[in-house]
């Protein structure tokens, strides 16, 4: 579950004498087309063979969670638009780039019941070896956990925390082509239980400027588990995600396409108080396989659009939709605005200012704020 507590020509062909022309027509390759089709391909390879639904198969689940107002507001996976947000960086490492040289990020999350979640992040240049690294660390935290065993006896409360320090290093082969890895060293501590876990992402990005969109694959959370909170050591959150952004030609709006959790074929949560309807007469009626299928092929897509306002787009108006955190959270005989998420984003003298709102569930959802500056602004004429 997404919650998360703690591309003709003709050719001859002889054959015994017999000369036959054909025609082979064979597939223009568009952006949609190889986003569709590589969704296709890594289904029917890795789908099959893994778990259903996205939680309580892994520990350090706060991993997942978006860095950044900005892109929480954009369904929380914008992952292909390489702008100069230093956060995307930890979504996708081949994001990071030359204009966030010396950006400084900090951001805060008030998650729910008081638990807090936050990142900091910094960026440089390495001219040296043409290198884009980052640094930084993303947490999660509460001391309001409820202590109690294992009948439900409450002793008190206790604290919880989870830090992921973290490194990301990014470089270009080409003018369109960008390829980036993170390493992380990741720290829980749940009341009397602690573990830690190495991990690493790998990505890549193909942004093409003549027709303004881009096109990523990610690879995240791959790694292993060096001290476990017991015996057993759990998997660790990995997720295989293919996003596709556009800007319009006429208008300065960029939208989003995220395919998420591709490694896991069925994400569907089967609450049984959803999977069946009832009516007039309270005859029950079961939801066909072809709506199944459908809702959770739906479930791994998200959307996101970024409206860039002003003379210099320093002012941004943001819309997304999660389609599987609707679902996951969603409650019988209940209409909410789950899975939605908007935010604004602008810039005062020489601080970029993001905020975002998640509607998550029928009780609430999330509050991010994101402030965003660069060292070199204050030092010279640097565009943020």
């Amino acid at each position: 579950m997404e919650f998360v507590i703690p591309f003709g020509k003709r050719i001859r062909f002889n054959y015994l004498k017999h000369t036959t022309t054909f025609k082979m027509r064979f597939i223009k390759w568009t952006p949609i087309k190889i986003v569709v089709i590589s969704c296709a391909l890594i289904f029917q390879v890795v789908g099959k063979s893994l778990f259903g639904q996205t939680g309580g198969q892994s520990s350090f689940l706060f991993l997942n969670l978006s860095p950044s107002a900005r892109n929480t507001a954009l369904g929380s996976y914008a992952i292909s638009w390489p702008g100069s947000d230093p956060t995307s960086a930890y979504i996708n490492p081949s994001l990071l780039n030359d204009k966030m040289n010396t950006a400084i990020s900090f951001n805060h999350q008030f998650y729910f019941d008081g638990i807090d979640a936050g990142h900091v992040s910094y960026s440089q240049l390495i001219k040296k070896w043409n290198i884009n690294a980052q640094a930084g660390v993303q947490y999660i935290s509460s001391d309001k956990i409820i202590a109690a065993d294992d009948i439900g006896n409450i002793y008190g409360t206790t604290d919880a925390n989870e830090l992921d320090f973290f490194v990301v290093g990014s470089r270009k082969f080409n003018d369109r082509i960008t390829i980036g890895a993170s390493i992380h060293y990741i720290n829980s501590h749940l009341g009397l239980f602690s573990s830690n876990a190495l991990a690493s992402s790998f990505s890549g990005l193909y942004f093409n400027p003549e027709k303004n969109y881009g096109l990523s694959l990610v690879l995240r959370n791959l790694g292993v588990v060096l001290d476990a909170y017991d015996i057993e050591k759990e998997k660790l959150p990995l997720t295989v995600e293919l996003g596709f952004s556009k800007r319009l030609l006429h208008l300065p709006f960029i939208y989003y396409i995220t395919a998420h959790h591709l490694e896991t074929g069925n994400v569907r949560y089967d609450d049984p108080n959803l999977n069946s309807n009832s009516d007039i007469f309270g005859n029950v009626k079961e939801k066909s396989a072809f709506t199944k299928w459908t809702n959770n092929v739906l479930r791994h897509f998200s959307l996101g659009g970024e409206m860039l306002l002003g003379k210099k787009e320093q002012f941004n108006l943001r819309l997304g939709y999660n389609h599987l955190r609707k679902k996951d959270l969603s409650v019988a005989d209940y209409t909410t605005f789950g899975g939605l998420s908007y935010g604004i984003g602008f810039k005062i003298y020489k601080f970029k200012i993001d905020y975002s709102y998640a509607k998550y569930h029928i009780a609430g959802g999330t509050n991010q704020f994101s402030i965003t500056t660069s060292i070199n602004s204050f030092l010279k004429n640097t565009k943020l």
